[in-house]
């Protein structure tokens, strides 16, 4: 699909753009950058080249016209660009269409602080080519930059981490890759996106990706991590052994009935082994190309799980570098893979043996090494917090509970029908509002709001393809509850709208 991000200069879009790229394998187009090479070429500085644009249309033009040409070209794409949205529209394009917003005060900090300007100067010439586009858009298009209507989603990302924000993006993606059951359904005007949650909330349900190190066992990091956050409920998802560091979900408050997903989760590890005898390169790489795909294993005598053989699959396995009889590697695995027997069975057709010197888990589902924090950094965020008030170094590390379902598919109930969830009754047809498409009967789904709440977890009582032909019968059967009744009031003898009741065409 298109997706195109606008908004004016230090909103964050190219972080943003960088990212969504990064996560859904989408190329970018970042227009900002032409205009700023452009700049360069002329050896003008961005306010001198906005004063030439508007004396001559074509510098905007053939920026604008290669929006247009590249969007058709491509279906699935990303445009970074401020009239991007607008041109599309025009063209009869179809995407979805972000825009990024913050106020000036935190836009022109980021300005300067990214190009290392000073801020008066940076700001100067950002409002001098805010109002020079303005001009332009209003003088060439008749577009008025300041019209949202034309825009799918808005978001203001003053007080919002750039991860936040990305979530933000990326719940929209997948809503607008749903199957609509009722398009009548009341807009969800309860309850609170997870990104609004206060650090409090946060923190009772949330989740942590911990740079565990090398020495505790997983239970002492959670018990650390327990005493560090005062929390009373603490539990982590997926063991390291103890002399393996690296991502060790964390899970506070309600999302510790969660981790039992996290561990269901897929895995990244990089691996240093030492091989037991002379081997030739080539024959190395070559032997751990057999190792991908589905691969046989049994699990090591000193295990936690049961010793029998099993079916793991490896996803990629890359030779990073060899030096001597030392293979450094990376393997993207399920769960459950034990890296250690990996190297011993590449070691057996290698005929040479070989062990596990060193092991570092770098990646857990959609928890990666780069956003990982160490107890210390996590005990001195909480510390700020409590004792300055300033939490958003704490609320960049705690990320909302509904970021651990992000892989299950999702089935996004009514208003009216969450309550009666919240209460441990299953989800009917009459109560869904959109779902994932393709879903099988008994798969195991994640009951959201339309805010993005994580209300429950359940099993399919029938496909979504049954659910979108469906007038009656059990959509959902509800298997675990995670949102505490309350939160959205009890509308149950309304099943599919609010029709009548009072206020709620508000």
């Amino acid at each position: 699909m298109r997706i195109t991000i606008s908004g004016p200069p230090g909103s964050g879009k190219t972080t943003v753009c960088d990212r969504l790229s990064e996560e859904l394998g989408l190329k970018a187009a970042v227009f900002g950058k032409l205009f700023r090479d452009l700049a360069a070429d002329k050896g003008m500085t961005l306010g001198e080249l906005s004063e030439l644009a508007e004396r001559d249309p074509s510098v905007d033009r053939s920026i604008d016209d290669e929006i247009v040409a590249i969007a058709r070209s491509n279906p699935d794409i990303i445009l970074e660009s401020r009239l991007s949205a607008h041109m599309l529209t025009r063209n009869g394009l179809d995407a979805l269409r972000v825009y990024l917003d913050a106020s000036p005060e935190v836009r022109l900090k980021r300005i300067g602080g990214r190009e290392g300007k000073d801020v008066e100067k940076a700001k100067e010439e950002t409002l001098q080519r805010q109002t020079s586009e303005a001009k332009r858009y209003m003088q060439y298009y008749g577009i008025d930059i300041a019209d949202m209507s034309v825009y799918d989603l808005v978001i203001n990302t003053d007080d919002l981490a750039p991860d936040e924000v990305l979530q933000r993006v990326l719940d929209a993606v997948r809503v607008r890759k749903m199957a609509v059951k009722d398009p009548k359904a009341l807009p969800d005007r309860w309850g609170k996106r997870p990104s609004d949650r206060t650090i409090g909330e946060l923190l009772q349900a949330g989740v942590i990706a911990l740079d565990k190190p090398s020495g505790p066992t997983s239970h002492q990091a959670a018990a650390w991590v327990k005493g560090a956050l005062h929390m009373g409920k603490v539990g982590h998802g997926g063991t390291l052994d103890p002399h393996v560091s690296g991502v060790l979900p964390i899970c506070t408050g309600r999302a510790v009935r969660l981790t039992d997903v996290v561990l269901s989760s897929d895995k990244e590890y990089v691996c240093l082994m030492t091989l037991h005898g002379d081997v030739p390169e080539d024959r190395v790489r070559g032997v751990f190309a057999e190792f991908t795909g589905r691969i046989y294993q049994l699990p090591p005598v000193r295990s936690a799980v049961r010793r029998q053989l099993r079916i793991r699959r490896i996803k990629e396995l890359e030779v990073l570098e060899i030096s001597g009889r030392e293979v450094l590697f990376r393997v993207s695995c399920d769960a459950g893979m034990y890296v250690r027997t990996l190297c011993s069975d590449i070691g057996e057709v290698l005929l040479c043996g070989t062990s596990m010197t060193e092991l570092r888990r770098t990646r857990s589902g959609r928890m990666r090494e780069k956003d990982a924090a160490t107890l210390q950094e996590l005990t001195d965020a909480y510390i700020f917090w409590q004792q300055d008030g300033d939490g958003a170094w704490l609320r960049s590390m705690v990320r909302p509970m509904e970021a651990l379902v992000q892989p299950l598919p999702w089935v996004i109930a009514k208003a009216t029908a969450v309550d009666a969830v919240c209460h441990g009754a299953d989800l009917s047809v009459k109560g869904v509002h959109m779902l994932d498409p393709g879903i099988r009967k008994n798969a195991l789904v994640a009951v959201m709001t339309a805010k993005g709440e994580l209300v429950a977890l359940g099993k399919m009582a029938m496909s979504s393809d049954r659910v979108m032909k469906a007038d009656s019968g059990v959509a959902v059967r509800t298997e675990r509850v995670l949102m505490d009744p309350g939160h959205y009031p009890r509308m149950w003898r309304f099943s599919t709208d609010l029709k009548g009741l009072s206020g709620a065409g508000d």
